[in-house]
């Protein structure tokens, strides 16, 4: 079986996107079936992983598609009509070397889904935690239609605790937490750790009375079980420490990776540790990020736009003709390669630990 891993921040702007998108590409590189799920109503993995004209085709509806060709065109009809909709995989405009990776492109329309989903009424009563399975669901649908069996399924998702988080994290094996260099990240994790055991409680509750009239079932009697995967330091600067090649975080970037840290440790992990019906934290988990991403400044917007992930992007040229450059500069060559490795070794992590 797939294992599922949510992206999952509260905050806005901590880098999800970059994130999935770049691991994604790492995973599938190293030989691994990996599956992207947009379940972010921005829609920005599906922007930049398939193409803004691309996606808006996607968006499109018609007699053919009168959901178009999204997320939507699933989730929609079996919400209103209790009936399965229709998958729509695509693959990403740069595809990696070797392996796989699709995507189910976002839509728009989340938002609405968003309101749609009732924790009281579809949760807590048991009556429809099917309603919160649609990420599993179309998991299944993706591999039963593309004849394959994916080893990653991740799931982007908007910078909340609604509804959509919730359901993604419910359908998910692990969540990784990528933070900034910044103050709020540090209360941000805190928060997580205290939101989780709510959500999860809120399960059983619902798999309690759900069970006690289909015992027999077996995929939500396994859910409901998000493990912390870790978390993703992103957005700093380094300078090279005077007379080695060791770069090291400047001034208040350091003092935020602390901070960090410290909430990671004194917050959070006591906090999903106090989840008695599974163990939230793996023995791996440690309290310093398991991946540092430095600030990419023009190559991560140069990415998006040209939607080449940082592991092919020294390959093209950068879309800043403007400034009648039209090469990459050796510094930014190398810190894509610097990146690129991160990214690599991110997946070995995954690769190593989620099982």
């Amino acid at each position: 079986m797939a294992t599922t891993i949510s992206i999952f921040n509260n905050k806005g702007g901590v880098g999800k996107t970059t994130t999935i998108w770049n691991l994604a590409i790492s995973l599938a590189d190293k030989g691994k079936n990996v599956l992207l799920i947009d379940f972010d109503p921005q829609c920005n993995l599906s922007i930049a992983s398939v193409g803004d004209e691309e996606f808006s085709d996607l968006l499109e509806r018609s007699t053919k598609h009168p959901f178009g060709q999204t997320i939507r065109d699933y989730a929609l009809p079996y919400i209103q009509r209790n009936k399965a909709g229709t998958v729509h995989t695509h693959e990403l405009k740069t595809p990696p070397q070797s392996g796989t990776c699709h995507i189910v492109p976002g839509d728009f329309w989340l938002n609405n889904f968003s309101d749609i989903l009732s924790v009281g009424t579809d949760v807590v009563s048991g009556s429809g935690l099917y309603r919160f399975m649609i990420p599993q669901l179309i998991t299944e649908e993706a591999q039963t239609i593309n004849d394959i069996n994916y080893d990653y399924v991740l799931i982007d998702l908007p910078p909340s605790f609604n509804t959509l988080v919730r359901s993604a994290l419910y359908c998910s094996d692990y969540f990784l937490v990528p933070c900034t260099a910044d103050l709020f990240s540090a209360y941000c994790v805190g928060l997580i750790g205290e939101m989780l055991p709510l959500f999860v409680e809120d399960w059983e509750q619902g798999k309690k009375r759900f069970l006690a009239s289909d015992p027999s079932d077996e995929l939500i009697r396994t859910k409901g079980m998000p493990k912390f995967g870790g978390w993703i330091f992103n957005g700093f600067d380094t300078r090279r420490q005077p007379g080695t090649d060791i770069k090291k975080e400047v001034g208040a970037d350091a003092a935020h990776l602390v901070a960090i840290s410290k909430a990671i440790e004194e917050k959070m992990i006591p906090s999903l540790q106090e989840i008695n019906t599974y163990d939230a934290v793996p023995e791996f988990i440690i309290t310093e990020p398991v991946a540092k991403i430095e600030d990419l400044n023009v190559m991560a917007p140069d990415s998006i736009y040209q939607n080449i992930p940082i592991k092919y992007l020294s390959s093209v040229r950068p879309t800043n003709e403007l400034r009648k450059r039209g090469q990459w500069a050796p510094n930014q060559i190398e810190l894509m390669q610097e990146m690129d490795a991160v990214y690599d070794s991110l997946a070995d992590y995954i690769i190593d630990n989620f099982v």
